[in-house]
């Protein structure tokens, strides 16, 4: 990032669809990419199916989890796969409720 342009910058937020200042958190902020993987998966979510069915919803999947405060507790908790339902406590739980619910069927190791 310290090697862009401003112009640089705000062009790649754009193409991401982030503000600037939601691109600059994401950037100083990584490892959520490998987060939202091992959760998707451990939910049952095939990461390529959503990309290539619900493109969108998975851009906002990753913009949440980029802009998370709590990738610290995410990544222990994913270590430990200690709790009964892989989403809990994540703030993109009640988005992959919703997606389980419209493609008709239930994440693996879901429970309310």
């Amino acid at each position: 990032m310290a090697y862009l342009s401003a112009q640089d910058i705000d062009a790649i937020a754009r193409e991401l669809n982030l503000s600037t200042s939601d691109f600059r958190k994401m950037a100083q902020n990584p490892g959520y990419p490998e987060l939202l993987s091992k959760r998707l998966a451990l939910a049952g979510f095939s990461e390529n199916v959503l990309a290539a069915c619900h493109g969108d919803v998975l851009r906002d999947l990753q913009r949440v989890c980029g802009l998370c405060q709590t990738k610290i507790r995410c990544a222990a908790d994913l270590e430990r796969r200690e709790s009964v339902n892989p989403l809990k406590g994540c703030p993109n739980e009640h988005t992959l409720r919703a997606l389980a619910r419209e493609i008709g069927g239930t994440p693996q190791h879901f429970s309310d």
